[in-house]
């Protein structure tokens, strides 16, 4: 597998980004490359999944390529500055790697994954653009905003998601993961899901939560949990999990 750290121009960031690039390096001609879009966590970056785990050498198993973009705290949102995180992931992103790599550009072969704010992400990209991503999973989802709003508002954090969301509530919003589930269940169009947590985690709660409402709304998925908290041993174990249930 190659490995190419990359610094993108974004115009929906206005600035250069950076992104990890995994690509395999023997690919036969007219074969298209199967794409996941891989999504760090808050106070995290594009390195993470590279420093944490093995994921280069998962996914050489696959021959897949693997996109790690940076988004800073953004909460992968079009934020109140007119910074549009959530459309670089979501369309820009896209496009600039299926113009700079030979990988597929049907969505059957477009995935994505993210640990606690980027599992928040995966959600989010692949309830608002189902046409677009095949398979989706959440790691430790950071979904319930408004709650981690609430428990963040004595604190700096609180700054931030004024930045990302503007004002709050989120509840009935395009930022709203239920909201997007509610909008994707009466199309009756939405990608496969895979949710993982562990039951130490301060989000598990939320990630249970959000398990019963897929239940009531009949939207399917694969469940996976385990005991440990908030970690990268965890996100280590599952992530292999993830891509065996995308790409076997």
């Amino acid at each position: 597998m190659a490995f190419i750290e990359c610094q993108v121009r974004s115009n929906e960031l206005d600035m250069n980004i950076s992104v990890n690039v995994i690509y395999p390096e023997h690919v036969k001609n007219h074969e298209e490359v199967k794409v996941l879009y891989l999504f760090h966590g808050y106070t995290g970056h594009y390195m993470d999944w590279m420093r944490q785990t093995a994921i280069e050498r998962y996914a050489n198993k696959y021959q897949i390529c693997v996109v790690m973009p940076s988004v800073h705290n953004s909460y992968y949102t079009n934020n109140t500055c007119g910074v549009n995180y959530f459309n670089f992931v979501a369309i820009e992103l896209p496009e600039i790697i299926e113009n700079m790599f030979h990988v597929s550009q049907k969505s059957e072969d477009r995935y994505a994954c993210g640990l606690s704010m980027g599992g928040y992400g995966a959600l989010k990209v692949g309830f608002t653009y189902p046409h677009k991503f095949h398979k989706i999973a959440s790691l430790s989802g950071a979904i319930d905003v408004d709650r981690l709003i609430k428990i963040n508002e004595n604190n700096d954090k609180l700054a931030l998601f004024k930045l990302a969301f503007g004002k709050s509530p989120i509840k009935g919003t395009k930022n709203d993961i239920y909201h997007l589930v509610d909008q994707a269940v009466k199309t009756d169009r939405y990608p496969d899901i895979y949710l993982a947590c562990g039951k130490d985690d301060f989000l598990y709660e939320d990630h249970l939560r959000f398990k019963a409402y897929l239940d009531e709304k009949n939207v399917p998925y694969v469940h996976k949990e385990t005991s440990g908290g908030h970690e990268w041993r965890l996100w280590d174990l599952f992530v292999q999990d993830v891509l065996e249930w995308m790409f076997e």
